[in-house]
């Protein structure tokens, strides 16, 4: 059995998915909103960088500004260690903390969303097995 697909390469592949596209963008205002942080998704997936990268982007400079205790339990909710962060960060040098964060924050949601539909596709799978033996 193989496993869900989360490279790089695999991220933009999965981003051409209009379904998983919006399903994350889905799971980011669920995320945020958990933190009482408000994130406005019209569910375009054509829209959907454009649409939430500023709106997290604001949101992440504030929770680093106000509460970094609060931040860190938000990084931890998500599933984001120190170590994706110093990835990220080695990876983009010339860019602000909070826009390494929100660029980091998007990509760990679509994993989320990846892997969901990786188990599921798996379930079917399993269970369309079944009926054809049976």
């Amino acid at each position: 059995m193989g496993y869900p697909a989360t490279s790089r390469t695999d991220l933009l592949q999965a981003s051409r998915r209009n379904d998983l596209i919006i399903e994350t963008g889905r799971q980011i205002q669920k995320d945020f909103g958990e933190f009482g942080l408000e994130i406005h998704f019209t569910g375009t997936a054509e829209l959907f960088y454009e649409e939430l990268f500023g709106q997290m982007k604001v949101h992440v400079a504030y929770l680093l500004s106000d509460n970094i205790d609060r931040f860190m339990h938000f990084l931890y909710r998500i599933d984001i260690s120190e170590t994706d962060i110093s990835m990220y960060k080695n990876q983009m040098p010339d860019q602000d903390y909070d826009y390494v964060l929100t660029e980091l924050i998007i990509h760990r949601e679509l994993k989320k969303v990846i892997t969901r539909d990786y188990f599921r596709q798996q379930a079917k799978g399993a269970s369309g097995q079944g009926e054809l033996e049976g």
